[in-house]
C-alpha cells in the first residue's frame, strides 16, 4: 500500500476562500439553497464547504489550489480586451461560443459594445471615488485594498474591437476572500458602492457536471444531506444513513426520490401541495 498517497484535504487547501464562499452562501436569507426550506433541519451544512470537503478528499495532495477553488463553482468568466481581462456576468454568460480552434469566445455586438461603455463607466466612477478618498486621507495612497481596487478600475485599451470579432474567453478562479475584504473596508468608512464585488454568482449554484466517476461516497451520519446531495451532483454513488426520522425522510425526499423519479415528481408534488393546503 502506498503510504504517501496524500490526499488534498490532508495536505492543506485554500480554507480562507472556501470560508469566505461560505459566509456569503449563509449570509443572504433570500439567497440561500433551496435546501433549506424544505425543512428545518437545526445541523444543516452549508453546501459549499460540504463540495470542499468532497473534493479534497478525492483531489491528490499536489492539486492546483485555483483548480481546486474553480471546482467548487467559484469562478469568474472573463474576455479579454487587448489581453486586459473584463468579467462577463448576467446574459453575457449565455453568449459565449466556441471558435474554430475549439476555444471560448464572445462574439462583438451592439449588445456587448454597449455592456463594453457600461464597464468603462463603472471604471472611471471607482476612479473618481479612489481619487476622492486620496485626496481626503494622504495615507490610503498605500493602503493595500485601494491599491488593488484602483488596479482593477484601469480604463479598457482603446481601439475597443468592432462588431462581428470575436473576444477571447477565459476561466479563472473567483476571490470571494478579496470581495469580503473590500466589503469589510467599506463599511467601515462608510462607503456605498452597488457594484458586484464578486463577479460570479453563488458557488453553490454553480453545478458541477455531474458525470458518472464510478465511485461511492459513504456519509453513515447524513443529517440533512448537504454532503450526499453534493456527491451527487459531483456524479459518484451516494450511501446516506441516518438515525433520525425526520432526517431520513428528508434524505428520501432531497436524495432519493429526484433521482429516481426525475422531473415526473413535479406534478405529484404540486398535486399533493394543493390538496394539504
Amino acid at each position: 500500500m502506498d503510504t504517501n498517497d496524500q490526499r488534498l484535504i490532508e495536505h492543506g487547501l485554500p480554507c480562507h476562500q472556501v470560508g469566505a464562499e461560505t459566509q456569503r452562501e449563509r449570509g443572504a436569507s433570500s439567497a440561500l439553497p433551496p435546501l433549506y426550506f424544505l425543512h428545518v433541519w437545526w445541523a444543516r451544512r452549508p453546501l459549499t464547504p460540504s463540495r470542499a470537503a468532497i473534493v479534497a478528499s478525492l483531489d491528490p495532495a499536489d492539486t492546483d489550489p485555483a483548480a481546486f477553488v474553480r471546482q467548487l463553482g467559484i469562478e469568474r468568466v472573463q474576455a479579454l480586451v487587448d489581453d486586459q481581462p473584463w468579467t462577463l456576468t448576467g446574459d453575457l454568460l449565455e453568449r459565449i461560443e466556441f471558435d474554430d480552434s475549439g476555444a471560448e469566445a464572445l462574439e462583438v455586438d451592439d449588445r456587448v459594445l454597449r455592456r463594453l461603455g457600461a464597464e468603462e463607466d463603472r471604471r472611471a466612477e471607482n476612479r473618481a471615488l479612489i481619487a476622492e478618498l486620496k485626496a481626503k486621507d494622504m495615507s490610503l495612497a498605500s493602503d493595500p485594498v485601494l491599491l488593488r481596487w484602483e488596479m482593477e478600475s484601469q480604463p479598457l485599451p482603446q481601439p475597443w474591437p468592432n462588431e462581428g470579432e470575436y473576444l477571447p474567453v477565459q476561466r479563472v478562479m473567483g476571490d470571494p476572500a478579496w470581495a469580503k475584504e473590500r466589503i469589510t473596508w467599506e463599511t467601515a468608512r462608510r462607503i456605498r458602492t452597488s457594484e458586484d464585488k464578486y463577479g460570479y454568482g453563488r458557488a453553490f449554484n454553480n453545478s458541477p457536471n455531474g458525470t458518472s466517476t464510478g465511485l461511492t461516497v459513504l456519509d453513515p451520519t447524513a443529517g440533512g444531506g448537504s454532503i450526499p446531495f453534493e456527491a451527487l451532483r459531483l456524479g459518484h454513488t451516494v450511501i446516506a444513513n441516518e438515525l433520525n426520522p425526520v432526517a431520513t425522510t428528508i434524505l428520501y425526499a432531497t436524495l432519493d426520490y429526484p433521482a429516481r423519479f426525475g422531473v415526473d415528481l413535479i406534478d405529484d408534488i404540486s398535486r399533493w401541495g394543493k390538496r394539504l393546503m
